[in-house]
């Protein structure tokens, strides 16, 4: 009876095979810092994003590859020749033996094999991959320099430029930065302010943030005319205005010397998430926009900014994503998932004005409340042909990065949600928020709806500005106000009519009251 017992608790107490497996692999796991990437540093796009057919042919090559995952394509055969032409002349443009070119890059290039899937890089010996990487990187170098200053050498069609633009940005065309970076290492030396204002100039050819406001000499010109015109309407506000010049002129020459200081030396300007603690939570305090370096080359040569993995990275941190402690604040217990209910057309009725806001990021969306009514600002996007696949691998990057807070996502996402129909594209594009570039406003609104459908965004991201533009919404007051504004003050005439109105009313009570009562 005792051996049987014994056998039991002996069963009882064994763990299977299995278990054991899951619980060594879990504390290997652990035993690795938390800041380590794992897997490669330029995955695929994500099955569950590359399987919706309407967006199936934004994440390939329209005419160019870069990188193994689409090199050798049939039809993209035909830019191999011109890669090798910009290739031959990126490296004539040098005085340096091109064996010593090469052997700089070389150490680069044998690291970068390690940044993609095995399964995509196994048919590529050392050699055909170097050869691939090698090209392709002084292709992208030397198509930036003819591209942003010498266009007239591109030996290409308006067309072919157009998809080559768009093929540099996309998920699996990208080619590590470090690479980049040793080529142009090679070509401009140390001093790469030339080669980083090349480089920043292309990016901005891509943001979808229109980045045009009124000439600093127009607004020098309005203001000036305002302060000398407020004295002679409103004699009382020439204390005001006297303030205001000197507050106008302050900043403006803080902007000046802002702008001297920074053409000292062009650096990448980029804003990466800050760093995370310990804890695996980004820290409160605000970061700086050039966290200290934590990619470099492994090649000897010193490093002087941090580098980001490849141009789409660039770009997402320079155009899309905006990092504050306001759009990153934890959200309170059961205040996170609000939905937008109401479209921009719907929203212009309860009283809520569209503003653009300028800003370097789409994704700084502002909401301000007053007694009466409230303000939307909306960063101004930029809506063309190319818009679409540009926006789509933004979302599988930060997808398969596993960031944080999926912004783009929860960017269009909520841009579906001001548009239903061209009614709303009409009235966000009236108020400067809409660039269109792509046609109709309906073609817009179809955009917007058909990349929305099958978006998965934060909760968080614009949860706050949600429950206050709903709470906006759901004011009765708020309403009957803008109604009031909308019917009594919506053009001059009507103004006028009404300030004439009144006064006739005030000066009809005064002459009955002076009537009924003459002064003595």
């Amino acid at each position: 009876m005792s051996e049987t017992v014994n056998n039991d608790a002996r069963s009882a107490s064994s763990e299977p095979h299995w278990l054991i497996e899951i619980m060594n692999a879990a504390e290997e796991d652990t035993s690795h810092d938390d800041n380590q990437r794992k897997g490669p540093d330029f995955p695929k796009v994500p099955p569950t994003l590359r399987d919706i057919q309407q967006n199936s042919d934004c994440y390939d090559p329209s005419v160019v590859s870069i990188g193994p995952y689409h090199h050798g394509k049939k039809k993209l055969e035909e830019m191999e020749k011109l890669k090798e032409t910009y290739a031959r002349q990126f490296v004539k443009d040098k005085d340096k033996p091109n064996e010593q070119i090469y052997g700089k890059v070389e150490a680069v290039l044998s690291i970068a094999r390690n940044s993609y899937p095995e399964d995509v890089t196994y048919n590529l010996n050392d050699e055909k991959f170097n050869k691939m990487m090698f090209i392709d990187g002084c292709f992208i170098l030397q198509f930036m320099h003819y591209l942003i200053g010498e266009n007239e050498v591109l030996k290409m069609s308006d067309q072919q430029i157009f998809h080559v633009k768009r093929d540099l940005l996309l998920l699996e065309n990208q080619l590590p930065f470090a690479v980049l970076h040793s080529l142009r290492r090679q070509r401009y030396g140390d001093n790469l302010s030339n080669s980083n204002e090349i480089i920043n100039n292309f990016i901005s050819l891509h943001n979808r943030s229109s980045s045009k406001p009124i000439p600093t000499w127009v607004r020098i010109a309005l203001t000036s005319l305002e302060l000398v015109m407020i004295p002679i309407i409103f004699p009382l506000s020439v204390i005001i205005a006297c303030c205001c010049v000197c507050l106008f002129y302050k900043c403006l020459s803080y902007q000046w010397a802002t702008h001297l200081l920074r053409g000292q030396s062009v650096s990448l300007d980029w804003s990466p998430p800050p760093p995370r603690g310990k804890s695996g939570t980004r820290d409160d305090e605000p970061q700086p926009a050039h966290p200290p370096p934590t990619r470099k080359e492994k090649s000897g040569t010193r490093d002087d900014e941090r580098l980001p993995a490849h141009l789409l990275e660039l770009l997402y941190y320079k155009s899309m994503y905006h990092y504050s402690k306001s759009n990153h604040k934890k959200a309170a217990k059961g205040s996170r998932g609000h939905c937008l209910y109401y479209s921009a057309k719907n929203l212009k009725k309860a009283g809520i004005l569209f503003r653009a806001r300028w800003t370097g990021a789409i994704t700084d969306v502002k909401f301000k409340s007053s007694i009466f009514w409230g303000t939307l600002k909306v960063p101004p996007i930029i809506i063309e042909e190319s818009t679409k696949s540009l926006l789509l691998n933004l979302v599988a990057y930060e997808t398969s990065a596993a960031l944080d807070q999926l912004w783009v996502s929860s960017y269009i996402c909520f841009m579906d949600s001001l548009i239903d129909d061209a009614k709303d594209v009409e009235e966000l594009r009236s108020n400067g928020i809409i660039i269109n570039y792509f046609g109709a406003d309906q073609k817009v609104a179809n955009l917007f709806n058909d990349m929305g459908i099958s978006m998965t965004h934060d909760t968080a991201a614009y949860n706050d500005i949600k429950m206050e533009i709903n709470e906006q919404c759901e004011s009765t007051v708020k309403r009957w106000v803008y109604e009031w504004k909308r019917t009594y003050f919506s053009n001059p005439w009507t103004i006028i009519t009404v300030l004439a109105a009144s006064f006739g009313l005030a000066l009809t009570a005064t002459q009955t009251y002076y009537t009924r009562y003459p002064p003595k």
